[in-house]
């Protein structure tokens, strides 16, 4: 996949430093090239930033880099990554230095000790400097590029297959191999919308779908990644984080079902008991009736708020518009603030809130903010969070003890004690879900947290049952599934 190429220089100088015992300074010099290499892959992967790309930077932990990267010497041994920056011939340098306080990893960018190559067949390395180039030898990788990229993402898969234990770490998902390849096609001939950093990115992205699925039989393997939260994360590239165009590309025809403004919906299960516990008057229509307008008619409200919020002149596009404010409504209901002001975190960096980062124009994010129907769905979802964290202090205090649902100053944290309690319903009700589908019959190809992507479409009959199963087994009358057909990928002009 990448080749990351040192000059001979190097090693030489660590093979007169430590000549003995032989061979230690070659072992220990490609044990750090490799663990580098791997870093790189894993950094491209995620993608890169546009700082990035502009600086030609690359996300690597630096502390792991050091840690894995071997030591050498006899009695006064010294890691191989601080021996290299000590004698002036770091492969890599700091630009910006990562923390394990905010969970980031260091930007850093190649010396002029270090080129990095790519072969022909996956030459997908993102640069502003240079076009999406990409042949169709891309469907057809060399054995020992399709060895390599397989040792880098299963280096235990051989073993998991030994302890039959493949079903515990990895989830397959069924690849269209041919769906997936018309994708590939579009993005270097077709996609002329998209910046040629994404395009490289998802070209990259898809050739390690394919490239695996090719040797796998038609699967995609993901490493599950479970998260303390409760919801079960992939490491690298899967079916959760690629595009929606790549995901049904590499999924082919299909259906989704997904919860309908799924944190809301399991919030307002609590709306009873929240009342009697405040001692509310009036009904829970009459208590929530904006959280309700949202649920019961969010088409209508998100056009409205569409219309009042961006003026025709507005920089953001219209197609884009209904999303932000959906991701608005989504950050609001997990407790996002209202302020627009930065704050600075204990890294020493500016954060700005996460109203800002979605509604960027100040006005629109003012006119968003200042709604009617929006401040009453912020002081109704105040109240539920006040209700569950509430509960959460009487029932589960153990909970506020633990480091990742406290804030960095070491306070329990309301709105990640609510993310908390929310994920493991939501994966709870999941598999209830799954367990239905699979019960009836149908055929389930992928889990994306609120969302279940199957072979077959249930039908209005089958999927009123499950709604009806999830609003039974959780006590909550306000989960609604909603179902989305997906296509495979086809060329224009073609059947196929």
């Amino acid at each position: 996949m990448v080749e990351i190429k040192v000059d001979p220089n190097v090693l030489a100088a660590m093979q007169r430093a430590f000549p003995s015992p032989p061979n230690s300074a070659t072992r220990q010099f490609f044990r750090y090239v490799a663990v580098l290499k791997t870093m790189l892959l894993d950094s491209l992967l995620r993608g890169q930033t546009v700082e990035e790309l502009k600086l030609n930077l690359f996300s690597i932990s630096l502390h792991q880099l050091a840690n894995k990267g071997g030591v050498i010497g006899g009695k006064d041994k010294v890691r191989v990554h601080k021996w290299l920056k000590d004698n002036n011939l770091a492969l890599v340098e700091t630009v910006k230095l990562g923390t394990n306080l905010t969970g980031m990893v260091s930007k850093v960018k190649f010396t002029e000790l270090v080129s990095l190559e790519m072969p022909a067949s996956t030459s997908l390395l993102p640069s502003v400097l240079e076009d999406v180039s990409a042949t169709n030898s891309m469907n057809s990788p060399s054995a020992q590029t399709t060895a390599d990229l397989l040792d880098h993402l299963y280096p235990d898969f051989a073993q998991c297959v030994a302890n039959q234990t493949l079903d515990q770490v990895f989830d397959a998902v069924s690849i269209d191999v041919k769906s997936l390849g018309n994708y590939m096609q579009w993005l270097r001939k077709g996609a002329n919308k998209l910046s040629a950093s994404k395009r490289k990115l998802y070209l990259l992205q898809a050739h390690v779908i394919l490239t695996v699925a090719k040797d796998k039989s038609g699967l995609y393997y993901q490493r599950k990644l479970p998260s303390d939260f409760g919801r079960t994360y992939y490491r690298g590239t899967s079916v959760q984080n690629v595009n929606k165009e790549l995901r049904r590309a590499m999924l082919g025809n299909c259906w989704e079902y997904d919860i309908r403004s799924s944190v809301v919906a399991w919030k307002m299960g609590f709306a009873t008991e929240c009342i009697s516990a405040m001692n509310l008057s009036g009904t829970v229509r009459e208590n929530f009736k904006h959280t309700l307008s949202y649920l019961e008619d969010k088409k209508g409200l998100m056009a409205t708020l569409q219309y009042l919020v961006f003026s025709k002149h507005s920089e953001v596009p219209a197609a884009l518009q209904p999303t932000l404010l959906k991701q608005a409504f989504t950050a609001l209901s997990f407790g996002a603030r209202k302020t627009s002001r930065a704050w600075m975190d204990k890294n020493g960096e500016w954060a700005r809130p996460a109203m800002v980062e979605i509604l960027r124009v100040k006005q629109e994010r003012d006119l968003f903010l200042n709604d009617v129907g929006v401040v009453g769905f912020i002081n109704e979802q105040g109240m539920l969070d006040n209700y569950l964290f509430s509960g959460i202090k009487q029932q589960r205090p153990d909970l506020l003890k633990l480091p990742y649902l406290q804030t960095q100053s070491g306070n329990p944290s309301k709105s990640k004690c609510v993310a908390f309690l929310y994920q493991h319903q939501e994966t709870l009700v999941m598999n209830i879900v799954r367990d239905a589908v699979v019960a009836h019959g149908k055929t389930v190809l992928a889990r994306i947290h609120d969302a279940i992507i199957t072979q077959e479409r249930l039908g209005p009959e089958l999927q009123n049952a499950i709604e009806q199963l999830m609003r039974d087994e959780t006590d909550n009358c306000y989960w609604r599934l909603g179902a989305t057909k997906l296509k495979r990928y086809a060329l224009p002009n073609s059947k196929t």
